[in-house]
């Protein structure tokens, strides 16, 4: 492991998210943009230690728990770009940035239990890891946009108990309406539900694969399919009633609840393999 280039990335992404705090209560127009650019850095920077880390140890990155959570800190710093991209100014580069940075962390404290029986890899080495792949790539962007999508319906809360206390300065700039923030936050939820409808299916295949056929169930499998269920009823629930407003931010929450139990609850799992 490059520790040099792990604390590079570190060090990068913690001075871009301080300098989006700072610009963020101080305003400062000359320096604006300079925490993206830090965060960027540090991106390019994390898919170097990737590369290099994939070439070094000749093992998929995502057979262990610690490489699953270094791409989850990947993840989440370039769906942070990505919704700064289409959605500037927000809030989400104050959040968001953290969360990467943890991961990060993370990943190198955590261990290197396998997350995958064996058995699974062994039968299929090649279309084991795609699908190994496909299934945590699929799933973490799933849970990761249900956060955006949290994070949305948190501020369109905080937006809603603004106006509605007649506190909402006109001068704020580029604040983001209501109507705006309902729209993310349906978009946002409709893109993780069709990644972790992909996740959980690929997910089930592995399953069947590693048993020889045999289904079992277990709350392993039953609380990612909760969450499907939870973002299931909300889209069904707008398309045929048109749920708007503070009901979809509180039922966005809720969603993003179960999604962290799921995921907490798998992470407890792999630990107590070790």
């Amino acid at each position: 492991m490059n520790y040099l280039l792990f604390w590079s990335i570190c060090a990068s992404y913690f001075a871009g998210w301080i300098t989006n705090c700072i610009l963020l209560f101080t305003n400062e127009r000359i320096a604006k943009g300079w925490g993206e650019k830090i965060l960027l850095l540090g991106l390019f920077l994390q898919f170097i230690y990737i590369i290099l880390d994939l070439i070094t140890s000749g093992t998929f990155p995502l057979d262990s728990l610690s490489g699953l959570f270094l791409f989850l800190s990947f993840f989440t710093i370039l769906i942070f770009f990505v919704v700064e991209f289409k959605f500037p100014n927000q809030i989400f580069k104050i959040v968001i940035p953290p969360v990467s940075l943890f991961f990060m962390v993370l990943s190198i404290t955590i261990s290197d239990h396998a997350i995958v029986a064996k058995a699974f890899l062994d039968k299929s080495p090649g279309f084991g890891n795609f699908m190994l792949f496909a299934h945590a790539s699929c799933s973490m962007l799933g849970y990761l946009l249900f956060g955006v999508a949290c994070l949305t319906s948190m501020f369109y809360l905080y937006q809603e108990n603004k106006i509605k206390k007649k506190t909402l300065l006109l001068s704020d700039e580029k604040v983001p309406s209501l109507g705006f923030l309902d729209k993310m936050n349906y978009k946002v939820i409709a893109m993780g539900f069709l990644f972790l409808s992909v996740g959980i299916l690929l997910g089930i295949n592995m399953k069947i694969i590693s048993t020889s056929g045999q289904i079992q169930l277990s709350l392993r499998q039953l609380l990612p399919v909760t969450t499907w269920l939870i973002y299931a009823s909300f889209l069904i629930d707008r398309f045929i009633n048109g749920l708007r407003g503070k009901i979809t931010s509180m039922w966005s929450i809720a969603g993003f609840l179960a999604a962290v139990t799921s995921f907490l609850y798998e992470v407890s799992l792999l630990i107590k393999q070790t």
